[in-house]
């Protein structure tokens, strides 16, 4: 009773103010009619004069009920409307301080207060944005039931998926990969963390370490997943060419010494005795011994050239002129094999700028290659020619060609297309690696096209110069 007494005090003392103006303008309209009632039992007065009073008076009313109460009512009203609808900017003008003024005041307040709350919201939207844009790992946001909510531009970069086409799509739907989905629906059932590597086909094979955390939300702990993709596929190619560089090595260098090996306990144990077969075994040991020393070689150029280790002897080429003296260099095997070597070389082409050891060195693995695969009486033909701002060489055969598969890596270090007789013909699988690296260094590109029985066709392109152009 005494709260509820306590309650109706306070009703009171916040409504006085209103209900006292209210009872005196009730009091001030009573007072009007009744003066009116008085003077026309008096002094009989006419019509004309009585409506025109009795008007001025409930005018005069309504006037000071609209200014006083009305018009303030309405200005609050639409101000709250606004104000809901995030439009409000000004303050209501309080030109009172009744109850309705103290109204006005504190939405006022309350509009302010909301206006520096949506300031804070936006400023940390904005920070929140900056934040996720600048991640070099991918983000992607699930509600409890698996539909995306956010990702950022690495995800679209990466996987071609549109942020606003994909919102409210469920996970499955916008990745087509069910470890994803998987992932989710663990996390959401244990509530814990969860990391795994997985890999994605579309639109190109990749790999992701996923990180998907519970997002906590309310009361029900429940507020969907949070994945972190970190792309490890350049990790996992780096592991990949280790492995198989350790492989190949151990490979290439087991073989030789083992052959090594086994003819110096041949000859130690008394095949030194008879000098033709001893001379047989050293030049079997001599042949295997200069293989390693061209393997050691070839191994500390390639790393030399990737490391950056190599000085450059830079100056302005004629590439013809190379072309020409790698021919030569190959010419008394050519006519062993009796191949057919054409030149096609464009007259007046463009200098370019390089080192002409390195680039007589990729000449001479291409011409070499293109030697070794091709069938006595079979074609070489080497051509020269001016492409926009480029110098293209291009070397075909008709050798054995290469399969489709193995055209994409045949500049990888140690890849080769034919094991069995690369090994035969002395290849290790640096040769065209080598190659890349030089031209790469150069400014250039190195291509390969190739059908197998038909023969290939190896090209590569370096910056032209003018004649008064120098080096940087």
């Amino acid at each position: 009773m005494l709260s509820f007494a306590r309650r109706k005090q306070k009703d009171w003392d916040k409504y006085r103010g209103i209900i006292f103006y209210m009872i005196l303008g009730c009091f001030f309209v009573f007072l009007v009619f009744t003066g009116l009632q008085l003077l026309d039992a008096r002094m009989h007065l006419p019509a004309m004069v009585k409506i025109p009073v009795i008007a001025l008076t409930l005018a005069g009313f309504f006037h000071i009920l609209y200014h006083r109460f009305l018009k303030p009512l309405i200005e609050i009203v639409n101000a709250a409307e606004e104000i809901s609808l995030g439009l409000r900017v000004s303050s209501i003008p309080i030109s009172s301080r009744n109850e309705l003024g103290k109204l006005a005041y504190s939405i006022n307040g309350i509009a302010k207060k909301l206006r520096d709350t949506l300031y804070q919201v936006n400023d940390t939207k904005n920070i929140d944005q900056a934040i996720l844009s600048s991640m070099t790992d991918g983000v992607i946001a699930l509600n409890p039931k698996g539909e995306v909510l956010f990702i950022n531009h690495v995800i679209e970069d990466s996987l071609k998926i549109n942020q606003e086409n994909s919102y409210g799509q469920n996970i499955l739907g916008v990745i087509r990969n069910y470890e994803i989905e998987d992932i989710f629906r663990r996390v959401i059932k244990s509530g814990q963390p969860v990391v795994q590597e997985i890999k994605l086909i579309i639109p190109e094979p990749r790999f992701f370490r996923l990180q998907a955390t519970p997002l906590v939300s309310g009361e029900s702990n429940r507020g969907g997943v949070l994945m972190l993709l970190h792309d490890i596929t350049e990790r996992r190619q780096l592991e990949e060419m280790r492995t198989e560089f350790v492989t190949n090595i151990s490979h290439e260098l087991r073989t030789p010494l083992t052959s090594i090996k086994g003819f110096l306990e041949t000859l130690l144990s008394g095949a030194m005795d008879n000098p033709e077969t001893a001379n047989r075994f050293l030049n079997i040991i001599y042949k295997e011994t200069e293989r390693l020393s061209n393997l050691v070689n070839e191994l500390l150029n390639l790393s030399k050239i990737e490391g950056r280790r190599v000085v450059h002897r830079w100056q302005k080429i004629q590439l013809n002129d190379i072309i020409n003296t790698v021919a030569n260099l190959f010419m008394p095997q050519i006519q062993e094999k009796q191949i057919e070597l054409d030149l096609d070389l464009k007259q007046g082409l463009p200098l370019v700028f390089g080192d002409p050891d390195m680039i007589t060195q990729v000449l001479i693995n291409f011409v070499d290659n293109a030697l070794k695969y091709t069938p006595s009486g079979g074609k070489i033909n080497i051509r020269s020619l001016e492409e926009r701002s480029d110098v293209r060489v291009v070397i075909w055969d008709t050798g054995i060609g290469i399969p489709p598969e193995s055209l994409p890596r045949v500049f990888e270090r140690f890849y080769r297309v034919d094991k069995a007789r690369a090994r035969e013909l002395g290849g290790i699988g640096v040769g065209l690696a080598i190659v890349k690296h030089i031209v790469r260094a150069h400014g250039g590109q190195c291509f390969a096209e190739s059908e197998v029985g038909k023969g290939s066709i190896f090209s590569f392109t370096l910056p032209a110069v003018n004649n008064d152009e120098g080096i940087e």
